[in-house]
């Protein structure tokens, strides 16, 4: 009765401590795991933040202490940064102690200036999660012990000093009978509750004594019956354990699942085949292990055969591998019954035929070989009877098969080599086993060749000889074939010119006998002006034959002992590897060069004037060696482009700084237009007679965040050279019109803002498109655009030109011919291209009236527009001199600094205002 009360006390305390600390622990647990997944999007935040400038500017110095301190996190298992742009890794970094606990991954995109540039992507370890809600399980439950063990021990201080006495004896009656002493008898004499307890206890005792005597009798036959089912059972355990032992140490592999592909078992071997462990194998589904086409073979044959019949032999399949390899294999099925006789599992016993596979395949690859060989291939038997011969031999020899088994190898002796030359190689063979070298042959048709053979003799186990092989190649083709090979390496294919390498032997030769005759060499490196615009406009095959073009040109132009070869490209190296003259003979070369571009060249139906920059360094000056050499005269190259093109330049020291000023502004150009670095200045155009202001022309410059402004000619080719300069002309493009909008929208209208277009830019399928979507974006009319163009860029593709001009004036946008009378000035196209003005380049105005050529021209110009009804425009006016003799001679607008300098916008904005700009100088008429 103590115990049934102590165990109704207990319980009492214990369910409403445990229900209190399962809500405790719940509470915390939540907390934790709150936690946590607050501390990992808060590191991803941080990573994704702190990965935005490192995966912008490609730089993995800047990003690797970040990763580094988020490895410190025991948390991190590892963390990888991908660039989206490149679709690679750009950072990532594994913890060494990986875990085979539960992980996540997060991943979270990297936003650069609202453009998704990346991926970071962290797997955390859950483990250490487990770990804590253990030890808070662990807690709570030792709490728990503590309050039972207090309530308990104040309930037996309770019945100690109440209830333990008077239940003493019957506490005695009850362990005798808990201990099966039922011969003893207990009195009862009172008549509480207590005794009236104690007489029923001792009513049970005589009565259990009766059923423990009648036990004893049933516990002999009990005995019997066990000993037996004993004897069963250990049968049993012996066959399951003989089971188990061929289960784990058959060589093939087992696996035991589901008919809906749940795995039960596996063995050892099956796990070795596809590389899981037993627990990572029993998270796979079965059907997943194969591939497509063997899971719906396999499927079939369950449901034809082993749901049928009980079992299914020699089904081949594939299945994948852990690591994503297929393996062939060969299965075996039976199906496994429940106690009804219910097919609810399969077992298979797979069998790895890779190795059968390969040896077929080998066989199969071996015959292959044989017959498409390029060798010819003969087969004999120990007494040189022809067995076999495969397709090269024929179409080698010209002899079928058929008319050469059975005979002797001797029929294609070609009577050239002796006697002592065949028993040389018989004794070779039968002392080494083999022998290899030039044999010449007579093929059918009666003609010799020379051929490369190798006899080898094979031998059976015992070492006797029992076929010989020949493998024979016609060295006819190969020698051909290596002539060939000699003159690439050596010679480029679409000039026929020397090579790279082929000049830079021929170089290193002439250093030596510049050095030891003590005189000078040259290097000339041109570059023709505008290819790739050729390129582009004309395609690659116009490219190629203007490269040939050029190349003959040259060619024909070389003085004795010069040397002409293509570097790369569209850039060609003349090696002048003597001069007594000095410079002097260097200048008439340069000269001749130049002299061999006067002559256009016809490219598909096109005329095309083509011109070379030329770059040439000196030896010794300039250079010792040959690369140095020619990075000098490339440096002098570019010089001569800048200078204007169809030139050439000497190198000079200062051209080595210039070049990595353009290195640098190069690999500065991507960032400067995402970070807006450019701007807009505005250069008015007015009208001569009252100043008024009829339009502006739109300058780029280059806020250079540590160079300042930069004017366009310092980036502008650059521009051009490394293929920005379609990105620049569309910025110019956008920034353009949204100013208007912004100068429209406070009351100031511009009637007209220039835009200068690049030949690339004009070439771009997508300008009408960008004009166009610019336009309508802000509300503009086309009117307000005026397009300037110089002769050459319209000239390129008069059709295509055409066609562009024409897409243009449908949208109500003008065109001005720009730098008019320093390319083609040809009247007739001028009158097909209609343009609406024509800007006499500041070349004629700069030295007018002095200049009485130029004023000439100047005068020509603007007589000439005014008979094709159009308007002139004289830019680079800087003097009133200049100004009066333009008004003189009726030149319509006038733009320089004379009138304003290019101004930025918000300056621009107050001469907008003023609308008239006249000159100080000058008066109205």
């Amino acid at each position: 009765m103590r115990q049934l009360f102590l165990m109704a006390v207990a319980l009492g305390l214990l369910i409403p401590a445990i229900l209190s600390s399962a809500i405790g622990f719940t509470m915390q647990r939540q907390e934790l795991t709150s936690r946590f997944v607050t501390d990992q999007r808060r590191l991803l935040e941080v990573v994704a933040l702190g990965m935005q400038e490192p995966l912008w500017n490609l730089s993995r110095p800047s990003g690797a202490p970040l990763i580094a301190s988020l490895m410190e996190d025991s948390r991190v298992i590892s963390v990888q940064v991908t660039d989206n742009l490149s679709n690679t890794i750009f950072m990532s970094a594994v913890r060494s102690e990986r875990r085979l606990g539960e992980v996540e991954v997060l991943k979270k995109p990297v936003v650069y200036r609202g453009e998704e540039i990346g991926e970071v992507a962290i797997e955390f370890d859950r483990q250490h999660i487990i770990t804590e809600q253990n030890h808070l399980l662990l807690n709570s439950a030792l709490l728990l012990l503590i309050q039972l063990v207090c309530a308990t021990l104040l309930i037996m201080l309770i019945l100690h000093h109440r209830f333990l006495k008077p239940m003493q004896r019957l506490a005695e009656q009850i362990a005798a009978l808990a201990g099966l002493r039922l011969d003893g008898h207990f009195e009862w004499p009172d008549n509480d509750e207590v005794s009236q307890l104690g007489r029923k206890l001792e009513a049970t005792r005589a009565e259990l004594k009766r059923l423990v005597d009648e036990t004893e009798a049933k516990t002999l036959a009990l005995e019997a019956d066990i000993s037996r089912r004993r004897e069963v059972e250990d049968a049993l355990r012996r066959s399951e354990t003989k089971y188990r032992e061929l289960f784990w140490s058959n060589l093939d592999g087992i696996v035991i699942s589901t008919l809906d592909g749940q795995i039960l078992d596996a063995n050892p071997a099956f796990l070795n085949l596809l590389g899981y462990s037993a627990e990572q194998l029993k998270l796979q589904n079965f059907w997943t292990l194969l591939t497509p086409e063997s899971e719906t073979s396999e499927r079939l044959k369950i449901d034809q055969e082993v749901l049928r019949f009980g079992f299914c032999d020699d089904i081949d399949s594939t299945y994948i591998t852990r690591f994503g390899n297929t393996v062939p294999v060969n299965v075996k099925t039976v199906a496994m019954r429940d106690a009804y006789g219910r097919i609810y599992a399969v077992w298979r016993m797979v069998r790895d035929v890779s190795e059968q596979r390969a040896a077929q395949e080998h066989i199969e690859l071996t015959a292959k070989v044989f017959d498409n060989t390029v060798e010819a291939i003969m087969i004999t038997d120990a007494n040189l009877s022809i067995q076999s011969v495969n397709k090269a031999f024929t179409e080698i020899t010209g002899y079928r098969p058929e008319e050469v088994v059975g005979a002797k190898p001797n029929i294609l002796k070609s009577q050239l080599h002796d006697a002592a030359f065949y028993r040389a190689m018989w004794q070779q063979i039968r002392l080494t086993g083999a022998w290899q070298g030039e044999l010449w042959d007579r093929k059918k048709s009666g003609a010799v060749y020379p051929q490369w053979i190798a006899i080898n003799a094979v031998k059976n186990t015992t070492g006797e000889v029992t076929h010989y092989i020949g493998i024979a190649s016609d060295l006819s083709e190969r020698k051909a074939a290596d002539e060939r090979i000699r003159f690439l390496a050596h010679f480029d294919v679409l000039t026929n010119l020397p090579n790279r390498v082929h000049l830079q032997e021929r170089a290193e030769l002439a250093l030596q006998a510049a050095e030891r005759d003590d005189t000078q060499m040259a290097v000339l490196l041109l570059d023709l002006d505008r290819f790739k615009l050729i390129n582009e406009s004309l395609g690659h095959s116009a490219g190629d034959m203007l490269l040939q073009v050029v190349a003959e040109r040259l060619r024909g132009r070389l003085g004795p002992g010069e040397m002409l070869a293509r570097q790369g490209g569209d850039e060609f190296i003349v090696l002048l590897p003597a001069l007594p003259a000095g410079p002097s003979e260097v200048v008439r070369a340069a000269e001749r060069i130049l002299d061999c571009f006067a002559q256009p060249v016809e490219l598909h139906g096109h005329m095309l004037s083509v011109s070379p920059s030329i770059g040439i360094a000196m030896y010794p000056d300039d250079g010792s060696d040959v690369e140095t050499l020619v990075r000098n005269a490339d440096a002098a190259m570019y010089a001569a482009k800048s200078a204007g093109r169809n030139n050439y330049k000497f190198y000079t020291a200062d051209l080595n700084v210039r070049a990595s000023e353009v290195l640098a502004i190069e690999s500065q150009f991507r960032g400067a237009l995402e970070r807006n670095e450019f701007v807009l200045h505005y250069q008015p155009q007015v009208d001569m007679t009252d100043g008024r202001l009829l339009g502006a022309e739109a300058l780029i410059r280059w806020n250079h965040p540590e160079q300042g402004l930069i004017g366009p000619l310092r980036f502008i080719p650059v521009a051009e050279e490394r293929g920005f300069i379609v990105a620049i002309g569309n910025w110019v493009i956008r920034e353009a019109c949204r100013q208007l909008a912004e100068w429209k929208a406070a009351g100031c209208i511009l009637p007209k803002l220039a835009l200068n277009l690049s030949a690339l830019q004009f070439r771009d399928p997508e300008l009408l498109s960008v004009i166009e979507g610019q336009l309508v974006a802000y509300d503009l009319d086309g009117a307000c655009l005026e397009i300037e163009l110089t002769e050459s860029v319209l000239m390129d593709d008069v059709e295509g030109t055409l066609q562009a001009v024409e897409a243009l004036r449908a949208l109500g946008v003008s065109l001005a011919i720009d730098d008019f009378g320093t390319g083609y000035s040809s009247l007739s196209y001028l009158k097909r291209f209609k343009a609406d003005t024509l800007k006499i380049d500041r070349s004629f105005v700069r030295d007018i009236p002095q200049d009485l050529d130029d004023s000439a021209i100047t005068r020509a110009i603007i007589a000439m527009a005014k008979t094709l009804n159009m308007q002139v425009l004289a830019e680079g006016v800087e003097t009133a001199q200049q100004w009066r003799f333009l008004a003189d001679e009726g030149c319509d607008q006038v733009q320089g600094y004379l009138v304003s300098p290019p101004l930025p916008a918000e300056r621009f904005e107050a001469v907008l205002r003023d609308g008239a700009m006249l000159p100080s100088e000058m008066a109205l008429p």
